[in-house]
């Protein structure tokens, strides 16, 4: 009976034992650290596009990017392009069907431009200059070496350093422009022909031009409604020549002298001029618009003729019945010695009586032109000066510009 009991309970025991092993081996279950979310990639930081380099002069070549258009002051006539790389275009007013592109020296000629450019490739060191009044403002920027030839012989001209290498042989007289030596200027191998307005009359030159394949073009600095204007033309043929530095410098230098003498006080004296042709009774007087007649009102004085042909340049043909119905009470006769000429006041009127009822011959106030003065567009500013001088002091009796008959 005990034996059985401690069996039992010896079972019992057992299965206590068994119990608590497996309680203890469960143990308390161990929490797992929730599992973070994945982080987010941070945001990318926007970059800045890259900067457009411009390109520089060195490395245009063959194409046209434009930079600038030229700011001109005072001309109209022309307009002047410049673009990277040193390649410019311009335009002039006589040649509304033509644009002409310099191309700068050892740069390539831009494919697919339009028929009507014409290309000019620098070194322009073979110019035809026609232009009398063009000539004076290359001269004052230094670039007569790239005169080959010029429209006008020796005998005919004014400016010095023209005398000169025409008599040297290094400038040649090629004919006048209306009867051109195109032998010569093809042996010469002119690359530019620039002319004035006088050659519109003569298409049959420019055809042949054309033919020979000459670039030319007509400078219209003579339409230019004022001064300054026909100055400012230096600009055109600093581009040309590669001497913009220096035409921007005799420019400043023009408008810097022209100011000084429109800002005294104006005189209020009255002037006439004209000229009367050499084969014709005909008398040319200065358009009330042209850049003559304000040459005269910046030196203080007025133009007697001012209401005629506001709007236009250049001259107005009438009659001396008509000139002298004007000018008779004019204080001052600036009388242009260009076709008929006279150098003293006898002369004036023999040639026509009635001169003896100007005011400005009864008076003493009759100054012609000096020869130099149609070549002297260079000098527009000392002109100005000298139409002041004169204005205001009649007994000044010569000046660059103006000498007084007596």
């Amino acid at each position: 009976m005990k034996a059985r009991i401690y069996k039992i309970t010896a079972l019992l025991l057992a299965l206590l034992m068994a119990l608590a092993l497996t309680a203890c081996g469960q143990g308390t279950p161990v929490q797992s650290e929730p599992t973070e979310a994945p982080a987010e990639p941070p945001a990318e930081t926007p970059t800045a596009p890259e900067a457009t380099l411009e390109p520089t002069d060195d490395d245009v070549d063959g194409e046209l990017i434009l930079d600038h258009e030229e700011q001109l002051q005072y001309a109209s006539q022309f307009t002047l392009t410049h673009y990277k790389g040193g390649y410019k275009k311009f335009t002039v007013a006589n040649h509304e069907d033509r644009e002409f592109l310099l191309v700068p020296e050892g740069k390539s000629v831009p494919e697919g431009l339009a028929e009507n450019v014409v290309v000019l490739q620098q070194p322009l060191n073979k110019i035809c200059m026609c232009s009398t009044g063009m000539v004076s403002l290359i001269d004052a920027i230094g670039g007569l070496d790239s005169v080959a030839t010029v429209g006008t012989d020796v005998s005919g001209w004014y400016i010095d350093n023209v005398i000169g290498r025409l008599e040297a042989g290094t400038i040649q007289y090629s004919g006048n422009y209306k009867e051109p030596d195109f032998e010569m200027l093809t042996a010469e191998g002119i690359q530019l022909e620039v002319d004035t307005t006088m050659l519109n009359s003569y298409p049959e030159v420019m055809e042949k031009y054309d033919e020979l394949g000459i670039p030319y073009f007509i400078e219209s600095s003579s339409k230019e409604g004022h001064p300054l204007g026909r100055v400012e033309w230096v600009k055109l043929f600093g581009a040309i020549l590669g001497l913009e530095e220096e035409a921007n410098a005799y420019f400043g230098e023009q408008a810097a002298k022209v100011d000084a003498v429109t800002s005294t006080e104006k005189c209020g004296k009255t002037v006439a001029m004209f000229y009367i042709s050499s084969s014709s009774d005909k008398v040319y007087a200065r358009n009330g618009g042209d850049y003559m007649a304000a040459m005269i009102g910046m030196a203080g004085g007025e133009y007697i003729m001012a209401d005629v042909e506001t709007e236009k340049s250049g001259n107005t043909s009438t009659t001396f019945e008509d000139v002298y119905a004007r000018c008779i009470d004019a204080d001052y006769l600036f009388y242009v010695n260009f076709a008929l000429k006279f150098s003293s006041i006898e002369e004036l009127v023999a040639y026509n009586s009635l001169f003896g009822d100007f005011k400005a011959v009864k008076e003493g106030n009759v100054y012609i032109t000096a020869p130099n003065f149609t070549q002297s567009t260079a000098a527009i500013a000392g002109i100005v000066e000298d139409m002041h001088t004169v204005l205001n002091d009649p007994a000044v009796e010569t000046t660059d510009s103006l000498i007084k008959l007596k």
